[in-house]
């Protein structure tokens, strides 16, 4: 799957741009087995489950495993474990197919389309409900609605990670924009994409083409997405059956072009040249970027960085305030043969123990509203002070769009955004982005929409 959607994504850029061309080494694909803490199983069969992330997500759900494996009539558990989402979701679908996959996975919500037809996951809503597991207003409803399909709960809500922004304490100077009459917002307060411009440019006119840098806006679909909705349009023709993407619009079209403004200054924002030295979170935590529009992944890189004062608020809006969540969840092989057990886990997983487990990870925003709200989430004695932006902007998200061509189409529209918003040399103005735009909108139809054989 995964090969598969890396041809189709860069043939997609191909199409739009001429000359394809994240710093670091790949991750490597093959998973490490992770053992859970021993104890005295009830049963022999053990629940094989498939997690992915970085160390301390990882390390969450290790102790969420171990401490499922050691409660009261546990079931062994064991773990394999894969850098991220992609891989992850790649071995998920490989094992489907061959008949040898888990009985729990946790899939990325970008993925699930190629999951569900034809059907390889157990619907959960029955078996959970079974279980006493409420969902109401327990759960974030973005979160239930994503992962949803046919009719169904398809995968477990397990985190919901918003984008906010990060902003340097030390060097947005607040007093100043409030004197300028520009708003700068107070925790969850929304904010516009002007006032957003104007503390940018407060933080760079300190040195202009110096060091320090205003704001770091990522040239990806996903931001664009949450910028686009915000100004009243959205990133493809149709938010339920998506058939091509609908950049071209006047919605899409004007906000690309303020964005791409913005990031191709480089009195404002850090440099592509720059970038490939430095990522953005560490102009950041060295103390060189005002704003940095990022997840809660972030964060354990932050608050390791010694004397950073920082925060968060909002994305800013060209209308009303959107943000973008990554969303993943829990997912039963509907061919497992440990089907009890595999209900029995996700319902610890998610359940309040299980999530407050994930919540003191501190990387992790779980999908249960009362530990996003709890003080083993806000961490009120711990930097950001404002924890309660990640939970609002949540609220403030919609669900991506939902199609088996979605990662390629994605990857693709990455691929040009990237040139559009870092690449001084490509002609944006007029006519000439809108019709590049339409390029790739056509080419996209191809791949959301392909004509039956």
């Amino acid at each position: 799957m995964r090969r598969r959607a890396g041809l189709v994504a860069l043939a997609l850029a191909c199409i739009v741009v001429a000359g394809c061309t994240d710093p670091g080494d790949e991750p490597d694909p093959q998973p490490s087995a992770g053992a859970s803490p021993s104890a005295t199983p009830t049963r022999t069969a053990p629940l094989s489950v498939l997690i992915y992330g970085d160390k301390r997500k990882v390390a969450a759900y290790e102790r969420i495993a171990a401490d499922f494996e050691a409660g009261e009539g546990g079931v062994p558990v064991k773990l394999q474990v894969y850098d991220d989402a992609a891989s992850a979701a790649d071995a998920a679908l490989t094992g489907l197919e061959g008949g040898f996959a888990p009985d729990v996975f946790l899939l990325d919500h970008e993925y699930l389309a190629q999951f569900v037809d034809p059907p390889y996951l157990e619907p959960l809503d029955g078996p959970l409900e079974e279980q006493g597991l409420q969902f109401g207003d327990d759960f974030q409803r973005v979160a239930l609605t994503a992962l949803s399909a046919n009719s169904g709960l398809q995968c477990m809500p397990a985190e919901i990670s918003p984008l906010v922004v990060y902003w340097n304490r030390g060097l947005v100077p607040r007093d100043y924009l409030e004197a300028q009459e520009v708003q700068f917002p107070d925790g969850a307060e929304g904010w516009s994409w002007e006032d957003f411009e104007a503390a940018a440019r407060a933080v760079a006119v300190v040195d202009e083409l110096g060091p320090i840098k205003g704001a770091y806006v990522p040239s990806d679909l996903e931001t664009v997405t949450a910028f686009v909705r915000s100004a009243g349009g959205d990133v493809v023709d149709d938010e339920v059956e998506p058939t091509r993407l609908d950049l071209a619009s006047d919605e899409a079209v004007e906000t690309i072009r303020t964005l791409a403004t913005f990031t191709r200054d480089p009195t404002l924002s850090p440099t592509a040249r720059q970038l490939e030295k430095k990522p953005a979170l560490e102009w950041f935590a060295d103390g060189d970027l005002g704003m940095y529009i990022g997840t809660r992944v972030d964060l354990p890189r932050l608050r390791t960085e010694p004397g950073l004062r920082f925060d968060v608020v909002p994305l800013p809006g060209f209308g009303t305030g959107q943000s973008v969540s990554m969303i993943n969840g829990w997912c039963v092989n509907a061919e497992s043969e440990n089907t009890d057990a595999a209900i029995d886990f996700i319902s610890y997983a998610v359940g309040r123990e299980g999530a407050t487990t994930a919540a003191r990870s501190v990387a992790i925003v779980p999908s249960r509203v009362d530990v996003v709200n709890s003080r083993a989430f806000l961490q009120p004695n711990a930097q950001p002070r404002s924890g309660e932006v990640y939970g609002a902007s949540v609220r403030r998200s919609a669900p991506m769009p939902f199609a088996p061509g979605w990662p390629a189409v994605n990857r693709g529209a990455d691929i040009v955004l990237q040139r559009v918003m870092t690449n001084p040399f490509v002609d944006i103005e007029g006519d000439r982005l809108t019709r590049r735009l339409e390029r790739l909108d056509t080419a996209s139809e191809a791949v959301l929409s392909p004509e039956e054989e």
